[in-house]
């Protein structure tokens, strides 16, 4: 399976962000538990990635899509367009990185895919409806 230029950048410009070490850790994490993971429990591991990685944007990251998506997605999350959709993309070659189906169907077969669940485990991340 070969990744084509774009997409390459992509996945670098997340190993900048969070670092070498931390993005092959994180794989391998992937690559471990993802395959066969429920897809509520991985979207868990991933939006936690996100998280790790927003917080870690640097200052100067203008020329960077994958920070600027972050950091939109932490000021907007719920905002869709271009940068919600390079997240999507991001998770997607994440999952294709650790050998994991990003598209799925429920058991009534209606189709959807890990990164929207991830996505939606981002925004509500804070959630805690036992507190309200």
């Amino acid at each position: 399976m070969t990744i084509d230029g774009p997409k390459i950048k992509m996945l670098d410009e997340l190993k900048d962000i969070i670092g070498g070490d931390e993005y092959t850790a994180f794989l391998n994490l992937l690559k471990e538990i993802g395959p066969d993971s429920r897809t509520h429990r991985i979207s868990v591991v991933i939006a936690g990635l996100l998280r790790f990685a927003q917080s870690r944007v640097p200052e100067d990251f203008e020329d960077s899509n994958l920070a600027t998506a972050l950091v939109v997605l932490d000021e907007e999350p719920y905002a869709e367009g271009e940068d919600y959709e390079t997240l999507i993309k991001l998770i997607g070659l994440l999952c294709r990185e650790a050998d994991m189906r990003n598209e799925r169907f429920s058991s009534r077969g209606d189709p959807y895919t890990i990164a929207e669940h991830v996505l939606y485990e981002y925004t509500k991340w804070y959630n805690m409806p036992w507190e309200d």
